[in-house]
């Protein structure tokens, strides 16, 4: 079913929407929630409490990309939960990408919303930029956190390649943000 009409059934208060989130959407969605919770459990609550948050903002709400837009409501969430977990344990493994990705962003208040919107904006600059390719593989491994096997399987190259790709990408993303007067 097209988003368009999973859409129409939201706003007009069907939960067959909701079905059809979770039948188009779901094994994506739960594969992000699992990546950063760990537990399949945690994950499966993000996923109901991801699927209550769309019926809440749909209406008034109407994404344009309406896989885009509830996927980032499971990031949001898991992060959440991550955070809170965070507070009374370990790193875990999930945070590896973005720990790399971090020595590649400015040292700055990010909780400052002003801070953020700007560097997030330097960022989408900086992809667009970026070949179709550099930016898959930027947004599988930062945004979606997939390991770097999963990455090259899903684009037919090499682990080495595509951590050699991240690698340069950090550093080209660097080098960009320290050009439009962000300090690293």
């Amino acid at each position: 079913m097209e988003d368009e009409r999973i859409i129409m059934l939201l706003e007009s208060r069907d939960e067959a929407g909701l079905d059809e989130v979770l039948r188009k959407y779901a094994a994506q969605a739960a594969r992000l929630a699992r990546r950063l919770l760990s537990d399949e459990g945690a994950a499966v609550e993000c996923l109901n409490d991801a699927l209550l948050v769309l019926w809440q903002r749909i209406p008034p709400e109407k994404p344009r990309y309406l896989g885009a837009y509830w996927l980032k409501i499971v990031r949001n969430l898991a992060l959440k939960q991550l955070r809170h977990d965070l507070a009374q344990k370990r790193r875990p493994a999930a945070l590896l990408p973005l720990d790399e990705l971090a020595k590649a962003l400015p040292a700055v208040d990010l909780d400052s919303v002003l801070a953020a919107k700007r560097l997030l904006g330097l960022i989408e600059k900086f992809l667009r930029q970026q070949s179709a390719l550099n930016r898959a593989l930027f947004l599988r491994r930062y945004w979606y956190l997939e390991d770097t096997e999963e990455i090259a399987g899903r684009f037919g190259l090499t682990c080495g390649a595509v951590e050699a790709r991240l690698f340069r990408l950090r550093q080209r993303l660097a080098a960009f943000l320290q050009k439009e007067g962000v300090e690293i």
